[in-house]
């Protein structure tokens, strides 16, 4: 008799604890630890710290070069997150650009990057032409139509000018920049 009523206390535990998970669970999936509309974890599936990358042109005649202190890619979206990211672009019959931020995320196949903080782009003198210098707060690269492009204020230090605006769009290609509103423009013959 002992057994027997062992037996049904086990069965009356075993219903009860069912009956919790159904009422805690009702559409049939297990319940999550993580409250709702809380995205999920991203796990990365490799980390980069001081890395190089090297990309040419089909001719060896051009590079650019990625550098940084660590990125860390994302299998979910193969996308990357770079701390301290540098970019160095040559290119024949062009003026060297190097271009460095705080941060940036770059999405599969680096078809679009976004760079953070301190975003500081210099273009070495070149073909009668000044260095510039560009700095902004963020910056969007779209690297295989070479354009560069913000919504965010400017500050564009050539030779003998300083300029500033909200909103930019540069186009590497043709050489153009196109500046988007409150522009102003600061001569200066000293320099």
């Amino acid at each position: 008799m002992t057994g027997h009523l062992r037996l049904g206390f086990l069965v009356v535990i075993i219903i009860l604890f069912a009956s919790l998970l159904f009422l805690l669970n009702k559409d049939g999936v297990a319940p999550l630890l993580v409250p709702e509309g809380v995205p999920p974890v991203r796990a990365p599936d490799y980390v980069l710290e001081d890395f190089s990358a090297i990309r040419t042109d089909e001719n060896d005649a051009g590079y650019k070069m990625l550098l940084g202190k660590k990125m860390v890619h994302y299998p979910d979206d193969d996308s990357a997150e770079l701390e301290q990211p540098r970019l160095i672009t040559i290119e024949p019959g062009k003026p060297p650009v190097q271009l460095k931020a705080d941060h940036a995320r770059m999405s599969a196949e680096g078809e679009d990057i976004y760079l953070s903080g301190n975003v500081v782009i210099v273009r070495n003198a070149g073909k009668g032409r000044g260095e510039t210098i560009l700095t902004t707060s963020l910056l969007h690269l779209v690297p295989d139509q070479d354009i560069a492009r913000t919504d965010k204020p400017v500050e564009i230090i050539e030779t003998n000018a300083t300029i500033r605006a909200i909103g930019m769009e540069m186009d590497n290609r043709t050489g153009t920049t196109q500046l988007l509103s409150q522009v102003k423009v600061v001569h200066d013959k000293k320099r």
